[in-house]
Protein backbone atom coordinates (compact mmCIF):
# COMPACT_ATOMS: atom_id res chain seq x y z
CA UNK A 1 0.00 0.00 0.00
CA UNK A 2 2.66 2.43 0.98
CA UNK A 3 4.66 1.97 -2.25
CA UNK A 4 1.50 2.18 -4.41
CA UNK A 5 0.75 5.86 -2.42
CA UNK A 6 4.29 7.09 -3.01
CA UNK A 7 3.99 5.80 -7.23
CA UNK A 8 0.85 7.39 -6.91
CA UNK A 9 2.53 10.60 -5.42
CA UNK A 10 4.98 10.67 -8.09
CA UNK A 11 3.08 10.53 -10.98
CA UNK A 12 0.47 13.45 -9.59
CA UNK A 13 3.86 15.31 -9.04
CA UNK A 14 5.09 15.13 -12.72
CA UNK A 15 1.28 15.91 -14.12
CA UNK A 16 2.25 18.91 -12.38
CA UNK A 17 4.83 19.36 -13.67
CA UNK A 18 3.69 19.02 -17.35
CA UNK A 19 0.93 21.27 -16.36
CA UNK A 20 3.92 24.25 -15.35
CA UNK A 21 5.82 23.17 -18.50
CA UNK A 22 2.82 24.09 -20.86
CA UNK A 23 2.78 27.41 -19.42
CA UNK A 24 5.51 29.26 -21.00
CA UNK A 25 5.66 32.38 -18.62
CA UNK A 26 6.27 30.16 -15.81
CA UNK A 27 9.99 31.26 -13.87
CA UNK A 28 12.49 28.80 -14.92
CA UNK A 29 13.04 28.62 -10.86
CA UNK A 30 9.51 27.44 -10.25
CA UNK A 31 10.05 24.98 -12.89
CA UNK A 32 13.28 23.66 -11.34
CA UNK A 33 11.93 23.87 -7.80
CA UNK A 34 8.99 21.40 -9.39
CA UNK A 35 11.24 19.06 -11.12
CA UNK A 36 13.18 18.39 -7.77
CA UNK A 37 10.39 17.85 -6.09
CA UNK A 38 9.47 15.18 -8.08
CA UNK A 39 12.71 13.65 -8.08
CA UNK A 40 12.43 13.45 -4.24
CA UNK A 41 9.38 11.50 -4.21
CA UNK A 42 10.72 9.13 -7.13
CA UNK A 43 13.32 8.21 -4.72
CA UNK A 44 11.20 7.82 -2.13
CA UNK A 45 9.29 5.04 -3.69
CA UNK A 46 12.48 2.93 -4.13
CA UNK A 47 12.79 2.98 -0.34
CA UNK A 48 8.88 2.34 0.11
CA UNK A 49 8.04 -0.85 0.77
CA UNK A 50 5.43 -2.61 2.79
CA UNK A 51 7.85 -5.31 4.30
CA UNK A 52 10.39 -1.86 5.43
CA UNK A 53 7.58 -0.19 7.07
CA UNK A 54 7.47 -0.61 10.69
CA UNK A 55 4.49 0.26 12.79
CA UNK A 56 4.52 3.33 15.07
CA UNK A 57 1.28 3.52 17.13
CA UNK A 58 -0.34 6.76 18.33
CA UNK A 59 -0.62 7.29 22.26
CA UNK A 60 -3.88 8.52 23.65
CA UNK A 61 -2.12 12.02 23.98
CA UNK A 62 -2.38 12.01 20.03
CA UNK A 63 -6.57 10.80 20.14
CA UNK A 64 -9.13 13.62 21.44
CA UNK A 65 -9.88 12.65 25.17
CA UNK A 66 -13.59 13.64 26.31
CA UNK A 67 -13.57 16.61 28.98
CA UNK A 68 -10.40 18.50 27.27
CA UNK A 69 -11.34 21.60 25.18
CA UNK A 70 -10.52 21.95 21.90
CA UNK A 71 -8.37 24.96 20.61
CA UNK A 72 -9.78 27.51 17.78
CA UNK A 73 -8.11 27.13 14.14
CA UNK A 74 -7.93 30.13 12.11
CA UNK A 75 -7.17 29.00 8.31
CA UNK A 76 -6.13 31.41 5.72
CA UNK A 77 -3.91 32.44 1.91
CA UNK A 78 -0.90 34.39 2.96
CA UNK A 79 0.43 36.41 -0.38
CA UNK A 80 4.20 37.19 0.64
CA UNK A 81 5.74 40.53 -0.15
CA UNK A 82 9.24 39.29 1.12
CA UNK A 83 8.89 36.08 -0.86
CA UNK A 84 8.03 37.80 -4.31
CA UNK A 85 5.02 36.19 -6.31
CA UNK A 86 4.12 33.35 -3.92
CA UNK A 87 1.35 32.58 -1.85
CA UNK A 88 0.55 29.87 0.54
CA UNK A 89 -1.77 28.62 3.06
CA UNK A 90 -1.58 28.98 6.76
CA UNK A 91 -3.57 27.95 9.89
CA UNK A 92 -3.28 29.52 13.44
CA UNK A 93 -4.00 26.99 16.55
CA UNK A 94 -4.92 28.85 19.71
CA UNK A 95 -5.67 27.21 22.53
CA UNK A 96 -8.78 27.36 24.66
CA UNK A 97 -8.77 29.55 27.43
CA UNK A 98 -6.37 32.18 25.68
CA UNK A 99 -6.01 34.89 27.38
CA UNK A 100 -3.37 37.13 25.63
CA UNK A 101 -2.55 38.45 29.37
CA UNK A 102 0.80 37.32 29.32
CA UNK A 103 2.81 36.74 25.39
CA UNK A 104 2.68 33.11 24.43
CA UNK A 105 5.05 30.96 23.18
CA UNK A 106 4.96 29.90 19.57
CA UNK A 107 5.09 27.55 17.72
CA UNK A 108 5.76 27.37 13.29
CA UNK A 109 4.64 24.00 11.23
CA UNK A 110 6.37 23.72 8.22
CA UNK A 111 4.59 22.15 5.52
CA UNK A 112 1.91 22.88 7.93
CA UNK A 113 -0.90 21.05 6.27
CA UNK A 114 0.95 17.50 7.15
CA UNK A 115 1.08 18.40 11.13
CA UNK A 116 -2.48 19.45 11.48
CA UNK A 117 -4.48 16.72 10.01
CA UNK A 118 -6.52 15.38 12.38
CA UNK A 119 -6.19 11.54 10.83
CA UNK A 120 -2.43 12.08 9.67
CA UNK A 121 0.63 10.97 11.63
CA UNK A 122 1.23 13.87 13.49
CA UNK A 123 -2.29 15.09 14.48
CA UNK A 124 -0.33 18.25 15.95
CA UNK A 125 -3.23 20.20 16.88
CA UNK A 126 -5.01 17.30 19.14
CA UNK A 127 -1.69 16.75 20.69
CA UNK A 128 -1.19 20.56 21.75
CA UNK A 129 -5.10 20.34 23.01
CA UNK A 130 -4.36 17.04 25.49
CA UNK A 131 -0.31 18.61 26.61
CA UNK A 132 -1.89 22.36 27.43
CA UNK A 133 -4.75 21.35 29.18
CA UNK A 134 -3.11 19.03 31.43
CA UNK A 135 -0.17 21.70 31.97
CA UNK A 136 2.51 19.78 30.27
CA UNK A 137 3.38 22.15 27.53
CA UNK A 138 3.37 26.30 27.81
CA UNK A 139 0.19 27.74 26.76
CA UNK A 140 1.30 28.55 23.36
CA UNK A 141 -0.03 29.62 19.91
CA UNK A 142 0.58 27.39 16.14
CA UNK A 143 1.22 28.45 13.41
CA UNK A 144 1.05 25.85 10.39
CA UNK A 145 2.40 27.27 7.11
CA UNK A 146 2.86 25.46 3.66
CA UNK A 147 5.66 25.99 1.19
CA UNK A 148 5.09 29.09 -1.27
CA UNK A 149 3.70 28.51 -4.63
CA UNK A 150 3.92 30.66 -7.87
CA UNK A 151 0.91 30.75 -9.65
CA UNK A 152 -2.75 32.43 -9.47
CA UNK A 153 -3.71 28.49 -8.26
CA UNK A 154 -2.20 26.78 -4.64
CA UNK A 155 -1.87 22.86 -5.88
CA UNK A 156 -4.47 20.57 -4.46
CA UNK A 157 -1.32 18.06 -3.78
CA UNK A 158 0.98 20.72 -1.06
CA UNK A 159 3.92 18.69 -1.27
CA UNK A 160 4.15 20.36 -4.92
CA UNK A 161 3.95 23.93 -4.08
CA UNK A 162 7.02 25.22 -6.78
CA UNK A 163 9.33 27.03 -3.96
CA UNK A 164 9.11 24.80 -1.23
CA UNK A 165 12.75 23.38 -2.08
CA UNK A 166 14.30 27.38 -2.73
CA UNK A 167 12.31 27.93 0.61
CA UNK A 168 13.23 25.16 2.40
CA UNK A 169 16.51 23.19 1.17
CA UNK A 170 18.47 27.02 0.77
CA UNK A 171 20.67 27.86 3.33
CA UNK A 172 20.46 31.85 3.53
CA UNK A 173 18.27 33.60 6.11
CA UNK A 174 15.68 34.92 3.48
CA UNK A 175 12.47 32.36 4.34
CA UNK A 176 14.04 33.30 8.69
CA UNK A 177 13.18 36.99 7.43
CA UNK A 178 9.86 36.12 6.08
CA UNK A 179 8.70 34.14 9.38
CA UNK A 180 9.85 37.04 11.59
CA UNK A 181 9.63 40.21 9.66
CA UNK A 182 6.36 39.31 8.24
CA UNK A 183 4.16 36.18 8.49
CA UNK A 184 4.15 36.37 12.29
CA UNK A 185 3.73 39.97 12.78
CA UNK A 186 1.08 40.20 10.52
CA UNK A 187 -0.95 37.13 12.49
CA UNK A 188 -0.14 39.05 15.43
CA UNK A 189 -1.84 42.56 14.00
CA UNK A 190 -4.50 40.67 12.18
CA UNK A 191 -5.67 38.57 15.10
CA UNK A 192 -4.72 40.48 17.89
CA UNK A 193 -2.10 37.41 19.56
CA UNK A 194 -0.13 38.25 22.18
CA UNK A 195 3.21 36.24 20.82
CA UNK A 196 6.63 36.02 23.02
CA UNK A 197 9.25 37.18 20.87
CA UNK A 198 11.83 35.67 22.79
CA UNK A 199 14.21 33.31 21.28
CA UNK A 200 13.84 30.47 23.69
CA UNK A 201 9.25 30.86 23.18
CA UNK A 202 9.62 30.15 19.70
CA UNK A 203 10.02 26.77 18.09
CA UNK A 204 10.23 25.81 14.46
CA UNK A 205 9.30 22.28 13.46
CA UNK A 206 9.37 20.44 9.87
CA UNK A 207 9.96 17.24 8.26
CA UNK A 208 12.06 16.30 5.51
CA UNK A 209 13.18 19.53 4.00
CA UNK A 210 10.92 21.70 6.21
CA UNK A 211 13.36 19.81 8.79
CA UNK A 212 16.29 21.73 7.69
CA UNK A 213 14.44 24.72 7.20
CA UNK A 214 13.64 24.28 10.82
CA UNK A 215 17.11 24.44 11.70
CA UNK A 216 18.61 26.94 8.98
CA UNK A 217 16.43 29.53 10.38
CA UNK A 218 17.27 28.88 13.51
CA UNK A 219 21.09 28.68 12.88
CA UNK A 220 20.80 31.76 10.39
CA UNK A 221 19.11 33.58 13.50
CA UNK A 222 19.36 32.27 17.16
CA UNK A 223 18.64 35.71 18.28
CA UNK A 224 14.68 34.68 16.75
CA UNK A 225 14.35 31.14 17.40
CA UNK A 226 15.63 28.65 19.73
CA UNK A 227 14.13 25.91 19.48
CA UNK A 228 14.14 23.16 16.45
CA UNK A 229 12.26 20.13 15.85
CA UNK A 230 13.19 18.03 12.93
CA UNK A 231 11.54 14.82 11.44
CA UNK A 232 13.78 12.85 8.97
CA UNK A 233 15.64 16.27 8.34
CA UNK A 234 16.98 16.40 4.76
CA UNK A 235 20.67 17.47 5.98
CA UNK A 236 21.91 16.08 2.30
CA UNK A 237 23.39 18.13 -0.34
CA UNK A 238 20.10 19.16 -2.47
CA UNK A 239 21.06 22.56 -1.89
CA UNK A 240 24.16 22.18 -0.04
CA UNK A 241 22.98 21.21 3.38
CA UNK A 242 25.24 18.77 4.11
CA UNK A 243 27.96 20.79 5.11
CA UNK A 244 26.07 21.63 8.68
CA UNK A 245 28.10 18.99 10.61
CA UNK A 246 31.45 20.31 9.65
CA UNK A 247 29.63 24.08 10.16
CA UNK A 248 28.48 23.27 13.69
CA UNK A 249 31.62 21.42 14.74
CA UNK A 250 33.98 24.47 13.52
CA UNK A 251 31.39 27.38 15.15
CA UNK A 252 31.09 29.55 18.43
CA UNK A 253 28.01 27.10 19.57
CA UNK A 254 24.88 29.17 19.14
CA UNK A 255 21.45 29.53 21.91
CA UNK A 256 19.31 26.71 20.25
CA UNK A 257 18.11 23.08 21.26
CA UNK A 258 17.31 20.84 18.77
CA UNK A 259 15.50 17.60 18.83
CA UNK A 260 16.64 15.48 15.41
CA UNK A 261 14.20 12.17 14.27
CA UNK A 262 15.42 10.43 12.22
CA UNK A 263 14.47 6.56 10.23
CA UNK A 264 17.05 3.48 9.20
CA UNK A 265 15.61 2.83 6.52
CA UNK A 266 15.39 6.47 5.08
CA UNK A 267 15.98 7.60 1.37
CA UNK A 268 19.68 6.58 -0.20
CA UNK A 269 20.39 8.89 -3.19
CA UNK A 270 22.43 11.40 -5.16
CA UNK A 271 21.59 13.89 -2.97
CA UNK A 272 23.07 11.82 0.00
CA UNK A 273 21.69 8.97 2.55
CA UNK A 274 19.16 10.51 4.89
CA UNK A 275 20.15 8.42 7.75
CA UNK A 276 23.76 8.70 8.37
CA UNK A 277 22.94 12.63 7.27
CA UNK A 278 20.97 12.48 10.29
CA UNK A 279 23.72 10.80 12.55
CA UNK A 280 26.36 13.60 11.43
CA UNK A 281 23.86 15.73 12.71
CA UNK A 282 23.73 14.26 16.06
CA UNK A 283 27.45 13.60 16.36
CA UNK A 284 28.26 17.39 15.52
CA UNK A 285 26.03 18.71 17.76
CA UNK A 286 26.94 16.50 20.84
CA UNK A 287 30.68 17.49 19.95
CA UNK A 288 29.76 21.14 20.11
CA UNK A 289 28.45 20.81 23.55
CA UNK A 290 24.56 21.63 22.59
CA UNK A 291 21.22 20.81 24.09
CA UNK A 292 20.02 18.25 21.87
CA UNK A 293 18.34 14.50 21.59
CA UNK A 294 18.37 12.48 18.97
CA UNK A 295 15.79 9.92 18.03
CA UNK A 296 16.50 6.73 15.52
CA UNK A 297 14.40 4.35 14.52
CA UNK A 298 13.93 2.02 11.70
CA UNK A 299 11.56 4.02 9.65
CA UNK A 300 11.53 5.44 6.45
CA UNK A 301 10.98 8.98 4.37
CA UNK A 302 7.92 9.70 6.68
CA UNK A 303 6.05 10.68 9.72
CA UNK A 304 5.25 7.99 11.07
CA UNK A 305 8.01 7.65 13.76
CA UNK A 306 8.04 11.58 14.29
CA UNK A 307 4.15 11.34 15.03
CA UNK A 308 4.46 8.67 17.14
CA UNK A 309 7.10 10.31 19.57
CA UNK A 310 5.30 13.84 19.13
CA UNK A 311 3.97 14.10 22.39
CA UNK A 312 7.21 13.37 24.07
CA UNK A 313 8.93 15.51 21.78
CA UNK A 314 7.35 18.59 22.56
CA UNK A 315 7.17 17.70 26.56
CA UNK A 316 11.15 17.72 25.87
CA UNK A 317 11.85 20.88 23.63
CA UNK A 318 9.54 22.62 26.42
CA UNK A 319 11.04 21.00 29.40
CA UNK A 320 12.07 24.24 31.55
CA UNK A 321 9.00 26.32 30.38
CA UNK A 322 6.28 24.59 33.09
CA UNK A 323 6.32 23.58 36.64
CA UNK A 324 4.35 20.17 36.30
CA UNK A 325 2.03 19.89 38.89
CA UNK A 326 3.97 18.05 41.82
CA UNK A 327 2.13 15.50 44.75
CA UNK A 328 0.90 16.72 47.69
CA UNK A 329 1.96 13.00 49.47
CA UNK A 330 4.83 14.44 52.62
CA UNK A 331 2.47 17.88 53.14
CA UNK A 332 3.49 21.11 53.05
CA UNK A 333 7.11 22.30 53.89
CA UNK A 334 7.22 24.79 56.40
CA UNK A 335 10.07 27.42 55.45
CA UNK A 336 11.38 28.35 58.56
CA UNK A 337 12.23 24.76 58.72
CA UNK A 338 14.84 24.72 55.71
CA UNK A 339 16.21 28.26 54.98
CA UNK A 340 18.85 28.55 57.14
CA UNK A 341 19.53 31.68 59.16
CA UNK A 342 22.70 33.69 58.64
CA UNK A 343 24.05 37.00 59.82
CA UNK A 344 26.12 39.87 58.40
CA UNK A 345 28.12 42.55 60.76
CA UNK A 346 27.31 46.20 58.82
CA UNK A 347 28.09 49.42 59.46
CA UNK A 348 26.09 52.98 57.91
CA UNK A 349 23.92 55.30 58.22
CA UNK A 350 22.34 54.95 61.43
CA UNK A 351 24.35 51.87 61.85
CA UNK A 352 28.08 50.64 63.65
CA UNK A 353 28.65 47.18 63.46
CA UNK A 354 25.10 46.35 63.72
CA UNK A 355 24.24 42.61 63.10
CA UNK A 356 21.82 42.22 60.30
CA UNK A 357 20.52 38.63 60.12
CA UNK A 358 18.77 37.34 56.72
CA UNK A 359 17.58 33.78 55.76
CA UNK A 360 19.22 31.56 52.83
CA UNK A 361 17.90 28.72 51.09
CA UNK A 362 20.50 26.23 50.07
CA UNK A 363 19.64 23.60 46.73
CA UNK A 364 18.92 19.93 47.89
CA UNK A 365 21.69 17.47 47.64
CA UNK A 366 24.27 20.00 46.82
CA UNK A 367 27.15 18.44 44.80
CA UNK A 368 30.65 19.43 45.15
CA UNK A 369 32.12 21.51 42.43
CA UNK A 370 28.92 21.88 40.67
CA UNK A 371 27.42 25.91 40.48
CA UNK A 372 23.70 26.83 41.47
CA UNK A 373 21.43 30.08 40.59
CA UNK A 374 21.04 32.30 43.17
CA UNK A 375 17.80 34.28 43.54
CA UNK A 376 17.75 37.55 45.61
CA UNK A 377 13.86 38.16 47.32
CA UNK A 378 13.39 41.71 48.43
CA UNK A 379 9.70 41.40 50.51
CA UNK A 380 6.67 43.93 50.63
CA UNK A 381 6.08 46.49 53.53
CA UNK A 382 4.21 43.80 55.38
CA UNK A 383 7.01 41.54 56.16
CA UNK A 384 9.03 44.13 57.85
CA UNK A 385 10.73 43.73 61.25
CA UNK A 386 13.38 42.05 63.44
CA UNK A 387 11.90 38.01 63.79
CA UNK A 388 13.80 36.71 61.03
CA UNK A 389 10.95 34.69 59.61
CA UNK A 390 7.83 37.14 57.92
CA UNK A 391 10.14 37.64 54.82
CA UNK A 392 9.59 34.22 54.05
CA UNK A 393 6.28 34.46 53.01
CA UNK A 394 5.41 34.02 49.33
CA UNK A 395 7.95 33.36 46.96
CA UNK A 396 10.06 31.99 49.35
CA UNK A 397 7.03 29.49 51.04
CA UNK A 398 6.30 28.67 47.22
CA UNK A 399 9.82 27.59 46.19
CA UNK A 400 10.60 25.27 49.07
CA UNK A 401 7.29 23.07 48.30
CA UNK A 402 8.67 19.67 46.22
CA UNK A 403 7.29 20.39 43.17
CA UNK A 404 9.24 24.00 42.69
CA UNK A 405 11.95 23.20 44.67
CA UNK A 406 12.87 19.73 42.49
CA UNK A 407 12.53 21.58 39.29
CA UNK A 408 14.59 24.68 40.43
CA UNK A 409 17.39 23.41 42.69
CA UNK A 410 18.66 26.88 43.67
CA UNK A 411 20.22 29.26 46.43
CA UNK A 412 17.42 31.76 47.50
CA UNK A 413 18.78 34.57 49.35
CA UNK A 414 16.01 36.45 51.75
CA UNK A 415 17.02 39.58 53.48
CA UNK A 416 14.24 41.34 56.38
CA UNK A 417 14.01 45.31 56.35
CA UNK A 418 13.76 46.72 59.49
CA UNK A 419 10.70 47.82 61.22
CA UNK A 420 9.78 51.72 59.75
CA UNK A 421 12.20 50.95 57.05
CA UNK A 422 11.55 51.14 53.74
CA UNK A 423 14.99 49.43 50.79
CA UNK A 424 14.20 52.50 48.64
CA UNK A 425 14.03 55.74 50.99
CA UNK A 426 10.84 57.72 48.70
CA UNK A 427 7.59 59.17 49.61
CA UNK A 428 4.64 56.35 49.53
CA UNK A 429 1.96 58.77 49.51
CA UNK A 430 2.64 60.72 46.23
CA UNK A 431 0.66 59.27 43.64
CA UNK A 432 3.29 59.22 40.95
CA UNK A 433 6.45 57.70 39.77
CA UNK A 434 9.15 58.52 42.35
CA UNK A 435 12.60 60.34 42.06
CA UNK A 436 15.42 57.84 42.72
CA UNK A 437 17.79 58.80 45.74
CA UNK A 438 21.20 59.33 44.96
CA UNK A 439 22.56 56.87 47.67
CA UNK A 440 21.09 53.49 48.24
CA UNK A 441 19.37 53.29 51.61
CA UNK A 442 21.32 51.35 54.90
CA UNK A 443 18.61 48.92 53.63
CA UNK A 444 19.65 47.85 50.03
CA UNK A 445 23.05 48.71 51.31
CA UNK A 446 23.00 46.06 53.96
CA UNK A 447 21.45 43.69 51.20
CA UNK A 448 24.13 44.09 48.86
CA UNK A 449 26.94 43.13 51.72
CA UNK A 450 24.68 39.93 52.06
CA UNK A 451 24.86 39.43 48.42
CA UNK A 452 28.43 39.62 48.39
CA UNK A 453 29.22 37.50 51.02
CA UNK A 454 26.79 34.52 49.71
CA UNK A 455 28.75 34.71 46.46
CA UNK A 456 32.09 34.47 47.94
CA UNK A 457 30.83 31.82 50.58
CA UNK A 458 28.73 29.53 48.32
CA UNK A 459 28.66 27.49 45.12
CA UNK A 460 26.93 30.14 43.30
CA UNK A 461 26.80 30.43 39.18
CA UNK A 462 27.45 33.73 38.91
CA UNK A 463 26.43 34.11 35.06
CA UNK A 464 22.61 33.33 36.71
CA UNK A 465 21.96 35.69 39.25
CA UNK A 466 18.21 36.65 39.89
CA UNK A 467 16.57 39.25 41.71
CA UNK A 468 12.64 39.94 42.16
CA UNK A 469 10.73 41.21 45.19
CA UNK A 470 6.99 42.42 45.39
CA UNK A 471 5.37 46.03 46.47
CA UNK A 472 7.83 47.88 48.58
CA UNK A 473 10.40 44.87 47.12
CA UNK A 474 9.45 46.01 43.86
CA UNK A 475 10.69 49.30 44.18
CA UNK A 476 13.75 47.84 45.89
CA UNK A 477 14.65 45.67 43.11
CA UNK A 478 13.97 48.09 40.46
CA UNK A 479 16.63 50.45 42.37
CA UNK A 480 19.03 47.63 43.02
CA UNK A 481 19.06 46.42 39.51
CA UNK A 482 19.54 50.16 37.81
CA UNK A 483 22.48 50.54 40.62
CA UNK A 484 23.92 47.31 39.92
CA UNK A 485 22.70 46.12 36.35
CA UNK A 486 25.36 43.85 35.48
CA UNK A 487 25.15 41.99 38.90
CA UNK A 488 21.68 39.98 37.73
CA UNK A 489 20.54 37.65 34.86
CA UNK A 490 17.05 38.79 34.93
CA UNK A 491 14.87 40.80 37.07
CA UNK A 492 11.47 40.69 38.06
CA UNK A 493 9.35 43.58 39.83
CA UNK A 494 6.00 42.25 40.95
CA UNK A 495 4.00 45.87 41.46
CA UNK A 496 6.59 47.70 42.34
CA UNK A 497 7.84 51.27 41.12
CA UNK A 498 10.94 53.19 39.68
CA UNK A 499 12.21 56.62 38.50
CA UNK A 500 11.73 56.31 35.29
CA UNK A 501 14.37 58.60 33.97
CA UNK A 502 16.85 56.64 35.67
CA UNK A 503 16.10 52.95 33.68
CA UNK A 504 17.86 52.96 30.33
CA UNK A 505 20.59 50.74 32.46
CA UNK A 506 17.43 47.96 32.19
CA UNK A 507 17.30 47.78 28.54
CA UNK A 508 19.74 45.11 28.09
CA UNK A 509 18.66 43.25 31.05
CA UNK A 510 15.79 40.55 31.03
CA UNK A 511 12.88 42.39 32.72
CA UNK A 512 9.34 40.54 33.30
CA UNK A 513 7.00 42.89 35.40
CA UNK A 514 3.41 42.02 37.02
CA UNK A 515 0.95 44.19 38.38
CA UNK A 516 -3.09 43.80 38.92
CA UNK A 517 -5.07 46.53 37.08
CA UNK A 518 -7.18 46.80 40.36
CA UNK A 519 -4.43 47.68 42.25
CA UNK A 520 -5.17 50.91 44.48
CA UNK A 521 -2.35 50.67 46.53
CA UNK A 522 0.28 50.96 43.95
CA UNK A 523 -1.56 52.37 41.35
CA UNK A 524 -0.57 50.14 37.91
CA UNK A 525 0.18 53.36 36.06
CA UNK A 526 3.69 52.61 37.94
CA UNK A 527 4.43 49.61 36.14
CA UNK A 528 3.15 51.08 32.99
CA UNK A 529 5.58 53.98 33.22
CA UNK A 530 8.43 51.73 34.31
CA UNK A 531 7.84 49.48 31.09
CA UNK A 532 7.19 52.05 28.57
CA UNK A 533 10.62 54.00 29.62
CA UNK A 534 12.90 50.47 29.28
CA UNK A 535 11.21 49.72 25.58
CA UNK A 536 12.10 53.23 24.73
CA UNK A 537 15.87 52.68 26.19
CA UNK A 538 15.76 49.87 23.62
CA UNK A 539 14.56 46.58 25.61
CA UNK A 540 12.50 44.17 25.55
CA UNK A 541 10.67 43.53 29.04
CA UNK A 542 7.59 41.26 29.37
CA UNK A 543 4.97 42.75 31.14
CA UNK A 544 1.72 41.17 32.41
CA UNK A 545 -0.84 43.12 33.89
CA UNK A 546 -2.65 41.10 35.55
CA UNK A 547 -6.87 41.76 34.66
CA UNK A 548 -9.38 42.60 38.15
CA UNK A 549 -6.56 41.74 40.39
CA UNK A 550 -5.53 44.22 43.12
CA UNK A 551 -2.53 44.97 44.92
CA UNK A 552 -1.61 40.87 46.04
CA UNK A 553 -0.59 40.11 42.42
CA UNK A 554 2.24 38.34 43.25
CA UNK A 555 0.38 35.11 44.32
CA UNK A 556 -1.09 34.23 40.99
CA UNK A 557 1.83 35.65 39.44
CA UNK A 558 4.62 33.78 41.25
CA UNK A 559 2.19 30.95 40.96
CA UNK A 560 1.57 30.79 37.25
CA UNK A 561 3.31 27.22 36.45
CA UNK A 562 4.42 28.88 33.06
CA UNK A 563 4.87 31.85 33.84
CA UNK A 564 7.88 34.27 35.28
CA UNK A 565 9.34 31.53 37.44
CA UNK A 566 9.95 28.99 34.66
CA UNK A 567 11.18 32.18 32.81
CA UNK A 568 13.27 33.22 34.99
CA UNK A 569 15.32 30.52 35.67
CA UNK A 570 15.92 30.09 31.46
CA UNK A 571 18.03 33.52 31.47
CA UNK A 572 21.93 33.54 31.48
CA UNK A 573 23.82 35.99 31.41
CA UNK A 574 26.05 36.28 28.04
CA UNK A 575 29.66 35.32 28.36
CA UNK A 576 30.96 38.95 27.26
CA UNK A 577 29.20 39.98 30.27
CA UNK A 578 30.76 38.13 33.39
Amino acid sequence: MLRRQCVHAAKCCFDGAKQVISDRNVNRVVFRGVVLGCLMLTAAVGMATDEAAPEWALSADSERQPGIPQGTVTRGVWSSEQLADTQRDYAVYVPAGYDGVQPAAVMVFQDGHAYLDDSGPFRAGIVLDNLIHRGEIPEMVAVFVDPGHRGDELPLNRWQSSNRSVEYDSLNDEYAQFLHQELLPGIVAKMKLNLSEAAADRCLVGISSGGICAFTAAWQHPEWFGKVVSHVGSFTNIRGGHVYPAMIRQSIPKEIRVFLQAGSNDLDNKFGNWWLSNQQMQRALSFAGYDYRFEGGEGGHDGQHGGAILPETLRWIWRDHVVKQGSEQGGRVDPVEVFESKNIVFTGGEYTNEEFRYRLLKPPGLEEGKRYPLVVFLHGAGERGEDNQRQLLYFPEQMVQAEWRSQFPCYILAPQCRSDRKWVDVDWSVAADPTMPEQPSEQLRAVMQMLDVTIAEEQIDSTRIYLTGLSMGGFGTFDLAVRQPDRFAAIAPVCGAADVTQLSPLAKLPVWVIHGDSDNVVLPDRSRNAVAAIREAGGQPVYVELPEVGHNSWTPGYGDRDGVVPWMFRQRRAAADR
